[in-house]
């Protein structure tokens, strides 16, 4: 596993190093720190999607300009998210195996998962009109799980590990609208508002073969350097 996570920064350091050697615009570095509204959503009658849950995405973002009037550029970064949501499990033959452990079917599950995530979108901004100026993105999000906990309704499990039952990696569409607000020198506020849609199957629980995905809309707050 260490293995794993070596090659991936790695990656990602490589990822950095050949935009910064191409961008012909200016480079903006910003640190966000976002609440998100989060949740699971299953193609399986079997599996039902339960409360939304509240999470917490924060970490570095870089927009690569690559236009004289850097009004167009590539949007990516290295971020912390904390994220998850809820599913209810039911078979009306069998009771339910969960993490090693075995639960009547009906019962309600919380996945707190954390991952890390590297976005890469096209930006697009507006001029600049009495400091304020728009954008728009449309693009990816690449994740990799690195904590998966959580709880059941009848309190078997709280905040225990359920690794077994997440999968590793995760690709959701990354698609946002929002403003820039100059403060003058290299400085800005960022505010925004950004939808992931997740595309692959996150859950892993042999009994139900089903495809969850991982959604959540996020309030982008940052600060730009």
């Amino acid at each position: 596993m260490k293995q794993k996570y070596q090659k991936l920064w790695i990656i990602i350091l490589l990822i950095f190093a050949g935009q910064a050697s191409w961008a012909q615009g200016k480079t903006e570095l910003s640190f966000t720190a976002s609440p998100t509204i989060n949740w699971l959503s299953s193609d399986q009658k079997g599996v039902e999607s339960g409360k939304v849950t509240l999470g917490f995405n924060y970490g570095v973002n870089a927009d690569f300009y690559f236009d004289e009037g850097n009004r167009y550029a590539l949007a990516t970064g290295l971020l912390i998210n904390s994220t998850g949501g809820n599913l209810r499990y039911y078979d009306n033959s069998d009771d339910i195996q969960f993490s090693r452990h075995t639960f009547d079917s009906g019962t309600t599950f919380r996945y707190r998962l954390k991952y890390i995530e590297v976005p890469l979108a096209l930006k697009l901004k507006t001029s600049q009109f009495r400091r304020w100026s728009y954008w728009g993105q449309f693009g990816f999000s690449g994740m990799i799980n690195i904590q998966s906990k959580g709880d059941s309704s009848n309190d078997l499990l709280d905040k225990s590990n359920i690794n077994d039952e997440v999968k590793l990696f995760n690709l959701a569409l990354n698609i946002g609208v929002g403003s820039h607000f100059d403060l003058g020198g290299n400085n800005a506020i960022d505010v925004g508002i950004v939808y992931k849609n997740g595309f692959m199957d996150v859950t892993s629980n042999n009994q139900f073969k089903d495809k969850t995905d991982l959604n959540s809309l996020m309030l982008k707050l940052g600060l730009v350097f």
